[in-house]
C-alpha cells in the first residue's frame, strides 16, 4: 500500500480501531485496494500512528463482513470473491432483501419513502457507472425496514456486491432495468403491499444473479 492510498481525514470522536476499519472498507469497496492485495499490519499501524492492536481489531471486523481474509502466517489480504462467493452472497441477499422490502412496506415512515424516492430518481442510476447509486437505494431500503439486525446482515453482502465489477457492456444492459426494478419495489412499499414488495425485491436479486452469473432467474 502507498501513502496516498492510506491518506485520510477522520472524525476524532470515532475510536481508532473503527476509524481504521471505515477507512480500509472505503478503499476496498472503491477498488483502491485490489482483490488479493496484502494488508500489512505494520504498514497500516505506522500510517495511523498507532500500535498493531487496533489495526488487528479492524481487520478482524472486516473479515467478519466478508471484505478481508486472514490466513495463519500470511496475514490479511483483500478478499477476492469467486463465483461461489458471489452465488452464496446473492442467495443470502435474495432472502434478506425480500424481508427488508416486506418490513419496509409495513413500517416505512414518510422520510424513509422520501429517501427511497430520491434514490430511485437519482440520475446516477442510469449513468455508465451506476453501482454507487444502486447501493444507495438498497441501503435506504434496509433503513426503511426499521430492523437494525437486518441492516447489519445486509451490510456485508452489499460491500461484496460493490467489489464485483461488471464489464462496461453489462453496466449498460443493467442500468435501465435496475431502475425499473427499484421503481416496482418502491411502488409496492408506497402501496403498503408487503407481499408485492417482497416479490419485487426477490425478483430484482434473481435478475442480478442472472446478469452476474448467467443463472436462471
Amino acid at each position: 500500500m502507498t501513502d496516498s492510498e492510506l491518506s485520510f481525514d477522520v472524525p476524532a470522536l470515532v475510536s481508532l480501531s473503527r476509524q481504521i476499519e471505515q477507512h480500509l472498507e472505503r478503499l476496498i469497496v472503491q477498488g483502491t485496494l485490489k482483490s488479493g492485495q496484502r494488508l500489512s499490519e505494520p504498514d497500516i499501524a505506522k500510517r495511523f500512528h498507532t500500535s498493531r492492536s487496533p489495526v488487528r481489531e479492524a481487520l478482524r471486523r472486516l473479515e467478519q463482513v466478508g471484505l478481508v481474509v486472514i490466513e495463519p502466517r500470511r496475514g490479511a489480504s483483500v478478499k477476492a470473491p469467486n463465483e461461489r462467493d458471489i452465488a452464496d452472497m446473492l442467495a443470502i441477499r435474495e432472502a434478506l432483501e425480500g424481508m427488508a422490502a416486506r418490513l419496509a412496506a409495513e413500517r416505512a415512515e414518510p422520510e424513509d419513502i422520501a429517501r427511497l424516492e430520491s434514490c430511485a430518481a437519482d440520475p446516477a442510476v442510469t449513468d455508465a457507472e451506476p453501482t454507487l447509486a444502486l447501493v444507495e437505494f438498497h441501503d435506504a431500503l434496509a433503513q426503511a425496514a426499521k430492523n437494525p439486525a437486518l441492516q447489519t446482515m445486509l451490510r456485508g453482502s452489499l460491500n461484496l456486491f460493490r467489489m464485483v465489477r461488471m464489464r462496461p457492456a453489462d453496466h449498460h444492459a443493467r442500468k435501465a432495468r435496475a431502475a425499473d426494478e427499484h421503481a416496482a419495489i418502491l411502488a409496492a412499499i408506497v402501496a403498503r403491499d408487503p407481499d408485492a414488495a417482497e416479490e419485487a425485491a426477490r425478483r430484482h436479486i434473481r435478475t442480478m444473479r442472472k446478469q452476474l452469473l448467467g443463472a436462471a432467474p
